[in-house]
Order: structure tokens, then C-alpha cells, then sequence
């Protein structure tokens, strides 16, 4: 009973994550500048990899409570920590990416005493 209930999760998780991983391509193919489109890819991207991940955890939960293997809670834990410096180096990425190709509007001498 348990296995069908996991295989039902497994599917519903990577059938998301699919529609989260077309989501992704679509805004990186249709946003016009550079700021939308990291915004898309970095979001419905990072939902896409948690989704997967979360399957993945879920399988080796699965699979260490039934096996009693140590190999399935080291899979678990990589899992979490990929996510973790997947989500951490994607926007550190962005951030650069965004910087470096559309610098922010300098302000004028007006602005600037308006703002004051």
C-alpha cells in the first residue's frame, strides 16, 4: 500500500517539476531584457531542482527505512546540500550576471539633491 502512495508522490513531484522546468524555458526564451529573464530562470528553475530533490529524498527515505542501508541517508543528505549551494550559487550568478550587463541609471546632480 505504502509503495503505491510513494510512487504516486514520486510521479506528482517530477511531473511538476517538468512544468516548472518548461515554465523556466519559456520566460528565458520569450522576457525581453536581462533582469526578467534571470528573475524567470532563477525562481521557476530553482523550483524545478527543489522538486526533483525533494523526489529524490523522498526515495531515499523510502529505501533507507525499508533496506536499513547507509548508502540512502547519504543520498538524502547530498541531495540537501546540492539544493543548498544550488540555490546559494545560482544567485550569486544573477546578481553578477544582472550587474555587469545592465548597469543601474546614474543619477543626476537633481535627482540626487531631490533625493536628499
Amino acid at each position: 500500500m505504502i509503495v503505491w502512495a510513494l510512487d504516486a508522490l514520486l510521479y506528482t513531484l517530477l511531473l511538476a517539476a517538468i512544468g516548472f522546468g518548461a515554465i523556466s524555458v519559456i520566460g528565458l526564451l520569450l522576457f525581453p531584457n536581462i533582469r526578467s529573464r534571470a528573475f524567470t530562470g532563477l525562481r521557476a528553475g530553482i523550483l524545478a531542482t527543489a522538486l526533483v530533490t525533494a523526489a529524490g529524498i523522498c526515495y531515499g527515505i523510502f529505501a533507507w527505512i525499508t533496506t536499513d542501508g547507509i548508502q540512502y541517508l547519504m543520498y538524502v543528505l547530498a541531495a540537501i546540500l546540492m539544493l543548498v549551494l544550488l540555490v546559494f550559487l545560482n544567485r550569486i550568478a544573477t546578481d553578477v550576471v544582472c550587474r555587469k550587463t545592465v548597469p543601474l541609471p546614474s543619477l543626476s546632480a537633481d535627482d540626487k539633491e531631490d533625493r536628499l
